[in-house]
């Protein structure tokens, strides 16, 4: 029969699907984090997830074996009693509702079900449909697309109110059986209106053994902020000791909110963090962040520093992250990067690792930059500085106050135009170096001679001109005169560069079809050329403000330059040559790429870098070479070489070998240069060799290793090792490691070892306590990843 009543079962359900954390102090995001393992049982007994909410005004379908109505009212459902509306389901064995009181009582294999959770009980559910008040007694949970289950012993829906109280309530993530934790309260409360519920004597079990009391405690019920305490964390290390910090959301408002975090560090003593979140208007968002320690203890009491005038000063970090866009198509736009550390607080970063701020060669960047961006043109602007992080340097690097960029690019057939310009002010706080304001315009023309399948050929004229107003002390400091040989006499005033350029650069592709092992195979050769012409100009009377030597590698020889930046361009009359050649399975899977390439020079450059730099008359660059091999999907090898044809010297060369299958990860790595090409770099021979292990040693158990170390030098650079015990709803790892404090591989002298042993211990959907980095394959100075320049 079809009958068309409001079923009290699917109210019940859809008011019990708002706590559905029953008695967990587990938001739903910490449930959604819990990694599943690759063993089917741990979930066997999770129900699929069904997206979507039934309508509320949809049909509703009861059946039974056995209807009846009684003289006083009743109408009586006996026998597999089944009530249906969209995804909501309710079953029991028997049913009454009361015609005139409106009240409901169902006995026996209750089961309610909405597609998000169900509910079971073996014993009764009472309730009326008026006031919507229903209770439930022994009821079990269990949650649908995820693990978390557990039961309560009373279960109350306060209908006027939309609030759910449960008594004697539980919640696991572990399959029924193996409970190696649970959470359990006497009481928890939830009003489907509010966003957090509430649970009074929560206490969290091991197994049998209660390890943790919670005389009152607030759990997210939506997806939703409100302000209160997030979990604490812990950290342990040799530098540091025991690292305890205890977060503070507040939420200010809809589109503003913060984070406020008291630190206890035992080795340094409290500290205040501050992450501030803004959205003022649409298209603007940024971060404020904050850390301050008034007095850093181990400073303070070091003896070695008893000298220092700043080892009591307070230790501060401020950084700030902000993107802007100006208009609807977000054509003008803005970025503001900025982080800074009391000046000489060189070791902030290494000391108490913050989430912000990039550390680059000792350099923290703080950069205002916006513009305007379109298809074929961009205008913008920049303000750049960099703080030091390392005392005694002879220079120091040059700020950009500001700098005007104009870059158009357009496709004319078979012609295309390029424009790149700049117009640059560069300061120093060295008050005995150089400052400049520096003009460059960069037009260009390039036309394809041919451009067809498997053949191009392009030719690429333009001219370089540049201006320079150069402000020069009347000393300049005698690191430019020591060790680059500029004085005053070398450097002009004002210096105008005026340089054209050519560029023909063209490649084929051949291809053949090939059977090795038995396998099909397509094998390509590609062999490309450039031919480059720039005529020579001194340029000893410019100074130094952004240019360096570029790293020659296979794509940097088909570069137009040889040096970065626009401070030095180099003379060339040069002929580059080289291939590459791939090898494809029938599937399209690049196995193997081979590519090496030389440039020849017909006149050795002349354009030096400093005035005082020894000229190189080589006519010829490294011979450069370039390789990766995928064996089968599970080994790969990738290897990188330059070699001194001249002398016959290698000067730089790495390769790795990787075996990655199935979770099993193994990776092998040497890595040389040679001091007399790298002599800016590196003081001695560098000759390092390592690896990184990550490998299931069992179902459940998980081993990880790494190694790298300076042969040279004769000391570890990193080592590491890590045991995980992986079950259903909990995880214990284990990790010792020990690394170089300040990442200065070249500088062994200043060099400091920083031990580890980390203890985490994680409840899948509840939280997780402990020490120490995550459990995955890399270390602290050198994280994973592959190198490996494959098309797969």
């Amino acid at each position: 029969m079809r009958i068309r009543i409001i079923g009290l079962p699917l109210l019940f359900v859809s008011g019990l699907v708002q706590a559905q954390t029953t008695g967990t102090t587990s938001p739903d995001e910490q449930i959604k984090d819990a990694v599943p393992l690759p063993f089917g049982h741990c979930f066997s007994h999770v129900p699929l997830r069904t997206e979507g909410q039934t309508d509320p005004n949809a049909p509703i379908t009861v059946t039974a074996d056995v209807l009846n109505a009684t003289k006083d009212g009743k109408v009586l459902y006996r026998g597999d009693v089944e009530v249906l509306q969209g995804e909501r389901r309710f079953h029991s064995d028997y049913m009454e509702l009361e015609q005139q009181s409106r009240d409901v009582l169902a006995k026996g294999n209750i089961r309610l079900t909405d597609g998000t959770i169900t509910v079971e009980s073996d014993t009764t559910l009472t309730g009326n449909l008026t006031t919507k008040d229903t209770e439930l007694d022994q009821a079990r949970y269990q949650l649908h697309g995820d693990p978390g289950r557990g039961h309560a012993r009373k279960v109350t829906l306060a209908g006027e109110r939309a609030e759910v109280d449960l008594k004697e309530a539980s919640y696991t993530t572990c399959p029924p059986g193996e409970e190696a934790w649970q959470l359990k309260a006497s009481t928890v409360s939830v009003e489907q209106d509010e966003v957090f519920g509430e649970a009074w004597n929560a206490v969290l079990w091991l197994g049998d053994v209660p390890v943790f009391y919670f005389p009152y405690i607030k759990f997210p019920v939506k997806d939703e902020r409100q302000s209160g305490f997030l979990y604490p964390s812990f950290d342990i290390s040799s530098s540091n000791g025991a690292d305890i910090r205890l977060p503070y959301y507040w939420n200010i408002a809809p589109n503003y909110d913060a984070t406020i975090t008291p630190r206890y560090i035992e080795k340094r003593g409290a500290m205040a963090q501050l992450e501030f979140r803004y959205m003022p208007t649409e298209g603007h968002n940024g971060v404020l962040y904050g850390e301050y320690l008034h007095e850093d203890k181990k400073l303070a009491n070091d003896p070695a520093l008893a000298g220092e005038e700043w080892r009591d000063d307070a230790r501060w970090l401020f950084s700030w992250q902000h993107s802007a866009r100006f208009d609807a198509a977000g054509h003008w736009r803005g970025n503001i990067d900025y982080t800074q550390v009391a000046g000489w607080d060189y070791a902030y970063l290494d000391d108490f690792d913050p989430p912000v701020g990039t550390l680059v060669d000792n350099q923290l960047l703080q950069s205002f930059q916006g513009g305007y961006y379109d298809r074929h043109w961009q205008l913008t602007t920049e303000i750049r500085d960099y703080q030091i992080l390392k005392p005694e340097l002879d220079t120091q690097p040059f700020q950009l106050m500001p700098a005007l960029v104009l870059n158009s690019y357009r496709g004319l057939g078979d012609f295309d135009i390029a424009l790149d310009s700049e117009l640059a002010r560069f300061e120093n706080s060295d008050e005995q170096a150089y400052q400049a304001t520096r003009f460059h315009i960069e037009p260009r023309l390039i036309y394809s001679l041919i451009d067809q399948p498997g053949l191009q050929l392009k030719a690429d004229v333009g001219a370089y001109y540049t201006h320079y107003e150069q402000d020069i002390p009347t000393a300049l400091a005698p690191y430019y005169r020591n060790q680059w040989g500029f004085d005053t006499n070398t450097l002009d005033t004002s210096v105008d560069r005026l340089l054209p350029r050519m560029r023909i650069n063209g490649g084929l592709v051949f291809d053949r079809q090939a059977r090795w092992f038995e396998q099909d195979f397509t094998q390509t050769l590609e062999p490309q050329f450039q031919y480059l012409y720039v005529p020579y100009e001194n340029q000893d009377n410019i100074g130094l403000y952004d240019s360096t030597t570029m790293r020659q590698d296979y794509y940097s020889l088909f570069s137009d330059r040889r040096f970065a930046g626009l401070d030095r361009i180099s003379d060339a009359n040069q002929l580059t040559a080289g291939f590459t050649s791939r090898i494809y399975d029938d599937s399209g899977t690049e196995r193997l790429r081979l590519a090496l390439a030389q440039t020849f020079n017909f006149t050795a450059p002349r354009v030096k870098l400093y005035p005082g730099e020894q000229l190189d008359k080589t006519k010829q660059s490294f011979l450069t070479f370039e390789g990766d091999l995928n064996l089968d999907n599970s080994w790969f090898i990738h290897g990188e070489a330059q070699h001194d044809t001249r002398n016959n010297q290698l000067a730089a060369g790495n390769i790795t070998l990787e075996y990655n299958e199935q979770g099993k990860l193994a990776q092998l790595g040497f890595r040389h240069l040679n001091e007399a090409y790298f002599s800016d770099s590196i003081s001695n021979e560098l000759n390092q060799v390592g690896g990184t292990l990550f490998w299931p040693v069992a179902p459940q158990w998980g081993l990880i290793g790494a190694y790298y170390r300076d042969i040279e030098l004769h000391r570890n650079i990193d080592t590491l090792i890590g045991l995980r015990y992986d079950s259903c709803c909990w995880a214990v790892s284990l990790v010792w490691e020990q690394w170089q404090k300040e990442d200065k591989l070249f500088n062994p002298t200043s060099t400091t070892q920083e031990t580890s042993i980390g203890l985490r211990f994680e409840l899948k959907g509840f939280s997780s306590l402990g020490t120490g980095s995550e459990f995955e394959p890399g270390t602290e100075l050198l994280p994973y990843y592959r190198p490996f320049n494959l098309n797969n």
